[in-house]
């Protein structure tokens, strides 16, 4: 098993994805403690997996554990469900 060796710009980036998906999820957290509504909790909810979707995706880049069993159709499939999340909360009433 070769080690797979990324280039920085892949480690700035996921690095600087997990900090601003964390301000945000804190930020719509917040939202949802104060409202406690259902759009509020679907948002918070789509974000939420994006934040989750960056911890793997650092995880991944910097201990190299998920490489083969989190593929590329996994990391699609949680994105699609985040937007899923956040569309439904955004166009509820």
């Amino acid at each position: 098993m070769s080690l797979i060796v990324y280039p920085p710009i892949a480690y700035v980036g996921r690095t600087v994805f997990i900090i601003v998906t964390a301000i945000i999820f804190i930020i719509a957290l917040l939202a949802y403690l104060r409202l406690r509504t259902r759009k509020s909790l679907l948002l918070t909810t789509g974000v939420g997996l994006f934040f989750v979707h960056g911890v793997l995706g650092v995880v991944e880049l910097f201990l190299l554990i998920f490489n083969h069993n989190f593929t590329e159709g996994w990391h699609l499939l949680l994105d699609a469900v985040a937007l899923i999340f956040i569309l439904v909360g955004t166009l509820k009433d």
